[in-house]
């Protein structure tokens, strides 16, 4: 048994220096060999694992179901309880959540991914708790970025994940590719609708778009503004039986979201509702959500995961494909 362990590693070192003399050998030029190496050695699997934080995706099918509302709401609320939390305004080139946190920014997500400012310079903590990355609003150009921006973006994805215990992503309503890309990203997906019939059949359009690129994506569905208790989970049921059937994907239920009267009264620059009215129906509702939540993410906090499966990885390896 003694002479085991120096053999292997003489045989280790034997077979690197095959691949060095290969290497050198071939025209790959030093930029090249270099390329070759780092790929060996990720190959191996010697990179260490990182600590990120629960990512999660909120989104929806179709414009107006209270997405932003809801996003900015749980961040309020995961701060409350104790954990670093960060939202990222996602809906490029129509930004709102400065508005719902009464933030005022003075740089944006377009600065950052073009390299204008730095990820410290751009991020806003609120007055609330939760730090905001800001989004831009009113620039085609963020509407539609480029491949550049889009390896930009990720980069600075994975520098917020390993900063928080919990990262939300406020995205765009629909399944344009760049909102369809974040998605896939993300360890989780809140999916956001109301119990009425073009609600759900867009939100059934989004979990069909993302199941056919990932059909592990996890879902988990919230339904907005319910007039009767119960009949949010009815409208799931709708929802999940149809997804079951024509996808085969399996939906968890989160929760609703009571309708009501304050939240439409409510003014932009306000703070949110959770802070400023916790004892109303809305708020509690909200509250029980934030709760499932941390449970079903696994107590929302950071873990190790390996190199090749961090958010900004995963965001890489998806852009290839769609």
């Amino acid at each position: 048994m003694d002479g085991t362990a120096p053999s292997r590693e003489a045989d280790s070192r034997e077979a690197d220096g095959r691949e060095a003399e290969a290497v050198g050998r071939s025209g790959l030029g030093p930029r090249g060999r270099g390329l070759f190496g780092r790929l060996l050695q990720g190959l191996r699997g010697n990179a260490a694992p990182r600590r990120e934080g629960v990512v999660v995706a909120v989104a929806s099918g179709k414009g107006g179901t209270g997405k932003s509302f809801l996003a900015t709401s749980l961040a309020v609320l995961l701060h409350k309880s104790g954990r670093r939390t960060a939202l990222i305004d996602c809906d490029f080139g129509l930004a709102c959540d400065h508005l719902l946190l009464g933030v005022k920014p003075t740089l944006t997500l377009q600065q950052l991914v073009s390299g204008q400012c730095t990820l410290d310079q751009v991020l806003c903590t609120s007055p609330c708790g939760p730090r905001l990355l800001p989004g831009a609003s009113g620039v085609r150009r963020m509407a539609n970025m480029s491949d550049k921006d889009l390896l930009a973006f990720a980069r600075e994805l994975g520098e917020m994940a390993s900063r928080e215990d919990a990262l939300l992503l406020d995205l765009g309503a629909g399944i344009a590719p760049a909102t369809v890309l974040t998605m896939l990203c993300a360890d989780w997906i809140v999916l956001v609708t109301q119990p009425e019939i073009a609600a759900l059949v867009d939100a059934y359009a989004v979990v069909k778009c993302v199941a056919q690129l990932n059909e592990h994506s996890r879902f988990l569905v919230v339904v907005n503004r319910v007039g009767t208790p119960g009949r949010g989970e009815m409208a799931f049921q709708k929802l999940t039986e149809v997804a079951r059937q024509h996808v085969g994907v399996q939906l968890h239920y989160l929760g609703e979201i009571i309708d009501d009267d304050r939240v439409t009264q409510h003014r932009l620059g306000q703070l949110p509702l959770v802070a400023t009215d916790p004892v109303a129906a809305v708020s509690k509702s909200l509250f029980d959500l934030a709760g499932r939540l941390a449970s079903a993410c696994g107590g929302m906090q950071q873990r190790d995961v390996a190199p090749d499966q961090g958010v900004e990885a995963r965001f890489k390896q998806h852009r290839l494909f769609l």
